[in-house]
């Protein structure tokens, strides 16, 4: 298993520091700032051995941070994909976010997490079909995406969030099936 958790751990330092995050923009949710130049952080306290890189056979092709363990685990051994990289990306900003003990609800933090997932997803495409975006078989699910999508896209375009941006997004974290009955409890961000 421990080769298995490094070839995992490679591909989490890979993304964090690989050329895509370059090409993100940075962007502000409610109060709260999302710079992709401080996820090399995460990067480096996963070196530090303070964040670990578990692979998981059992989860599916799913990545999840937990910030109770400070733990990454992922349901695939290589980020070979943009929507995988981009994945990492959204587990990556709740690993920065627990390293800097934020203080939010499961809501923002989600929220962060997809917009910064999409923008990641959008600056990195090669379609140049602006409806190609990240997307879920399930409606409910697929929201957080339709909305991520087009919050990214008017972050690339050099605009700022907006109140009713963040409204969208956050109902559509609350209406996604994972998030629905712990929206409103906090994101537990305890410093690693």
């Amino acid at each position: 298993m421990l080769i298995l958790d490094a070839m995992a751990t490679v591909a989490v330092i890979t993304v964090v520091l690989g050329d895509g995050v370059s090409k993100m923009k940075p962007f502000t949710f409610e109060s709260h700032n999302f710079a992709p130049g401080l996820l090399p952080r995460v990067a480096y306290e996963i070196q530090q051995g303070k964040i670990g890189v578990k692979y998981s056979s059992t989860i599916g092709t799913i990545a999840i941070y937990n910030s109770t363990e400070n733990n990454f685990y992922l349901g695939f051994l290589s980020a070979d994909s943009e929507s995988r990289k981009a994945l990492v990306v959204h587990e990556a900003c709740h690993a920065l976010y627990d390293y800097q003990s934020a203080t939010m609800d499961v809501a923002t933090s989600e929220s962060i997490a997809y917009i910064a997932q999409c923008i990641y997803a959008r600056a990195n495409t090669t379609s140049t079909d602006p409806n190609a975006r990240l997307f879920s078989d399930d409606p409910a699910k697929d929201k957080v995406f339709e909305v991520g999508w087009k919050i990214a896209g008017k972050v690339i375009g050099g605009n700022a969030i907006d109140s009713t941006d963040c409204t969208d997004m956050r109902n559509a974290v609350k209406g996604h099936p994972y998030y629905a009955s712990e929206a409103s409890d906090s994101a537990g961000f305890n410093g690693i």
